[in-house]
């Protein structure tokens, strides 16, 4: 029997989801983030995903203000930064951050052949090194070359038995 998952990296497009209610796979991630957090389970971030949860959440919001005919002022723009720093802000209180080095650049370049994105390669490297059970991720790709147990956000939930 598979021991019951204790640490879970979640891939940068996991965080995303759960800030971005929009998207379509949200739901799944919020719901896990918030099983996780209200049974123990310790959610991980590689180092490298915090600049890209932080300028997706900013270049979204952007694009969706434009998208409404709504300008995008100097005072626009800073509620927007606020946004996108709160989200720093809430994963780095509800997330251990896991650092990167040269050696997780080396362990990354391994798997250059398999796997040929270099973000995802690091958080691999993060995932392995932080030690953690599970990478959660939404990008199928990811998952089908991963090297270490993968899921989506839904079927973790469900190996969870939060579904």
């Amino acid at each position: 029997m598979t021991p019951f998952p204790r640490f879970l990296l979640l891939d940068t497009n996991v965080w995303i989801e759960n800030y971005i209610g929009e998207r379509a796979l949200s739901s799944e991630s919020q719901s896990l983030v918030d099983y996780c957090l209200t049974h123990e389970i310790e959610l991980l971030i590689s180092a490298s995903s915090l600049k890209d949860v932080y300028y997706n959440i900013g270049r979204y919001l952007k694009a969706k203000a434009r998208a409404e005919g709504n300008e995008i002022t100097e005072s626009f723009a800073d509620a927007i930064e606020q946004i996108a720093w709160g989200s720093i802000r809430n994963i780095m209180e509800n997330a251990t951050l896991v650092p990167l080095d040269t050696t997780d650049f080396l362990e990354a370049r391994r798997f250059y052949e398999v796997h040929r994105d270099f973000e995802d390669d690091l958080v691999l490297a993060a995932t392995i090194c932080a030690g953690a059970d599970y990478l959660v991720t939404s990008d199928k790709k990811l998952i089908a070359h991963a090297p270490v147990a993968a899921l989506t956000p839904a079927d973790m939930l469900t190996l969870l038995g939060g579904a």
